[in-house]
């Protein structure tokens, strides 16, 4: 499945992460910059918050949330 190349609906999501199609990791999106070149993911138990960069080939694919069927 290819990655989502908009980023300006995916706040709030869960996504998987990726580059050079390797999974970096996975998160919800806190903030998506208006360009929708730039988002945020959530701190998440041991990781930091991240700011993820399209432009550094950074792909990100919304994760179905499995809690919702």
């Amino acid at each position: 499945m290819a990655g989502a190349t908009d980023w300006t609906q995916l706040a709030g999501k869960r996504v998987e992460l990726r580059k050079d199609g390797q999974l970096v990791r996975t998160g919800f999106v806190k903030d998506v910059l208006a360009t929708a070149d730039v988002l945020w993911l959530e701190a998440e138990r041991f990781r930091q918050r991240t700011l993820v960069d399209k432009s550094m080939g950074y792909t990100i694919r919304p994760l179905q949330d499995s809690s919702l069927n």
